[in-house]
């Protein structure tokens, strides 16, 4: 039995070797709504809200959830490093380093596995340390839920074995309050203590799986609660019915499967993946077929090789509740069977062990070197496929022309390639890729708003046609309605702009560039009054805008002659931005108006200083006399 420092810290620097190109990847996908864009998680003080409102979880209505925990950890990286990716991943190694810290141990002690033991559970922890089916989990931000549940999912099972039962709770419970796939757990435990009674061993804790049976429901009671069911509704589209994706689903276990054992088909987006609508569907019985060979043998090893079958067991059940009956957006989806590397991980051990096996039965090497070739051999391959795959999320045209290439079917690919070739300035490519995904699906809007957007640089009746479709298409989504404003603002029909960023707002109250575009059009109106109340309700819908505070403060003290509504403004501007130019001036000159004289010129001084540094003499000799005398 070796200790367990120097395994801890072998596979701390076989993570550090694999993940070393990934601290500088930035944001993806979904990262744009729920964490650089979420006021949520730029201040700790929200974390109490995290447990009670859903609207922290996201700026997008469609997507708001329940996960505090995740939210908690999230808030910590924004007050560490701001948007600064380093942080963030820097916590999502060490998430993955207790993970595979955990399985050694989880698969060391409660596996009945003999002698091999050690070496076996140092196989299966190197498996998931370093296969790429975990690249997601770890390069996406967003896929944290999958890391830091299965932390907690691991951390309780080890504590419920081990009949610890007041940590195997507290554990459980944060699992739960950080993605509802923890729910398997007393299921697993269950599974783990019915073949530990079949071995003579312990008898079966039925306490404890009840009190975790009964938290499980009490969290899907809590997240349907407080979760908005329009949000519940948009997991899934409205043709997928629960039958439809239990039986997609039987091929989707092959899939993760077959990219664990050769893992070349990894791709950030699979929507394209293939619904199966009938059980007489070659794909949905002969993948039923191959589960049931695969379950049968699975059931067959348990007396010689139960780590084998409880690997197994553990594959099958926590995939359950993302792929049986609970349709989600997608049918697959790369991160979602980190949780389920474990049980993969113990099999892939378990069979090179039993390889190796029978290469000391050829006589052509003993058991234990033939099993560290074998292990060497397999590190270094799925190191460098991990250390390949790292390199392709760094960039993120690279990522979703990856996408591209490896599910050509996928429009939603085509979007965020064309989206990627936007943001990095090739326009030409943006309109090729854009017009390929609108081949595919005519009324994606979200494909029609990004052609409005591309239109827009050089033909605005086309950004309006476009837009004008993507409304026709999905009347009911604010972004919508902010497109079609936007072109039709361009065109110069402020009027009919106005209303249409009043229906952006109607839809989604939390649209702060709607708000902030009422604002400026109602500025060109000089209903000034109006025009700060809805800067300020920009400010409001997204506290991170610190130009809308500023509109607000500027309105507030030259139109409306409030100094001390200005100076809150700007206190709220230089809050985000301490270093704010503009703002910095308009305090010193708010608080002389309000009659603050010595506040007013301890914050000339600070403007005076930056101004002095850039040589700007202009904005020195504009403020009043009184002011910058000594």
């Amino acid at each position: 039995m070796w200790p367990m420092r120097p395994i801890a810290l072998y596979l701390a620097l076989l993570i550090a070797a694999v993940y070393a190109n990934s601290l500088d990847i930035g944001f993806h996908f979904d990262d744009e709504h729920a964490l650089e864009r979420n006021p949520a998680i730029r201040s700790l003080v929200n974390v109490p809200r995290f447990f009670v409102d859903a609207n922290t979880s996201t700026v997008l209505r469609e997507n708001k959830d329940l996960r505090p925990i995740l939210l908690t950890t999230f808030a910590l990286n924004y007050a560490i490093s701001g948007t600064a990716p380093w942080s963030w991943h820097l916590l999502n190694l060490l998430l993955h380093w207790i993970t595979v810290v955990l399985v050694f141990r989880a698969v060391r002690d409660h596996l009945w596995l003999g002698k091999e033991r050690v070496l076996v559970a140092g196989a299966a922890a190197i498996v998931v340390a370093v296969h790429p089916l975990a690249t997601e989990a770890l390069d996406y931000l967003s896929a944290r839920s999958a890391l830091l549940t299965t932390v907690l999912y691991l951390a309780a099972f080890d504590a419920g074995v081990r009949r610890r039962r007041l940590v195997c709770v507290v554990c459980f419970t944060l699992a739960l309050l950080t993605k509802a796939i923890a729910i398997t757990l007393p299921v697993v435990l269950l599974g783990h203590a019915l073949l530990d009674r079949r071995r003579g061993e312990r008898p079966v804790p039925w306490r404890l799986v009840a009190t975790l049976a009964a938290l499980a429901v009490a969290g899907l009671g809590y997240r349907a609660l407080l979760v908005p069911s329009a949000a519940l509704r948009a997991t899934h589209a409205a043709d997928m019915t629960a039958g439809r994706y239990f039986m997609t689903e039987w091929s989707a276990y092959l899939y993760y499967l077959r990219l664990f054992v050769w893992p070349d088909g990894l791709v950030v987006d699979r929507l394209d993946y293939p619904t199966v609508h009938s059980l007489f569907t070659p794909r949905a019985w002969q993948s039923l077929i191959g589960l049931v060979a695969l379950g049968i043998l699975a059931w067959r090893a348990r007396f010689r090789f139960p780590a084998l079958t409880f690997g197994a067991f553990w594959f099958a059940v926590t995939l359950a509740p993302e792929s049986t009956f609970f349709p989600l957006a997608e049918p697959v989806n790369g991160h979602r069977p980190y949780l389920a590397l474990f049980g993969l991980g113990v099999i892939a051990a378990r069979l090179l062990w039993a390889c190796a096996g029978l290469v000391a039965r050829a006589r052509l090497l003993r058991r234990a070197p033939a099993f560290s070739v074998a292990m060497t051999l397999v590190t270094i391959g799925l190191g460098v496929a991990t250390v390949r795959r790292n390199d392709t999320w760094r960039d993120d045209y690279v990522l979703w022309l990856d996408a591209v290439a490896k599910a050509p079917t996928n429009p939603r690919a085509w979007l965020n390639a064309g989206h990627a070739a936007m943001a990095a300035g090739r326009f030409e490519d943006a309109e090729r890729l854009l017009l390929e995904a609108h081949r595919m699906s005519p009324c994606y809007s979200y494909v029609l708003i990004n052609l409005s957007a591309v239109a827009a640089r050089s033909d605005g009746a086309a950004s309006l046609r476009w837009a004008d479709e993507a409304v026709a298409c999905n009347p009911d989504l604010a972004l919508t309605h902010l497109y079609r404003a936007a072109a039709l603002e361009r065109l110069g029909r402020i009027p009919d702009a106005f209303a249409e960023y009043e229906r952006t707002t109607t839809i989604d109250d939390y649209n702060a560039e709607a708000w902030r575009a009422q604002a400026r059009l109602l500025e060109q109106r000089e209903a000034w009054a109006d025009a700060a109340s809805t800067a300020d309700r920009a400010f409001a819908a997204d506290p991170t805008v610190a130009e809308a505070a500023m509109q607000a403060g500027l309105l507030y003290q030259y139109r409306l002659h409030d100094p001390a509504a200005a100076v809150a403004r700007y206190r709220s501007v230089l809050h985000l931005v301490p270093t704010h130019y503009g703002a910095r001036y308009q305090l010193a000159v708010a608080l002389f108006a309000l009659g603050h004289r010595d506040e007013a010129r301890s914050a000339w001084r600070t403007f005076e200083g930056m101004a002095t540094a850039i040589g700007d003499r202009t904005s020195i000799e504009a403020a009043p006399p009184e002011l910058r005398a000594p």
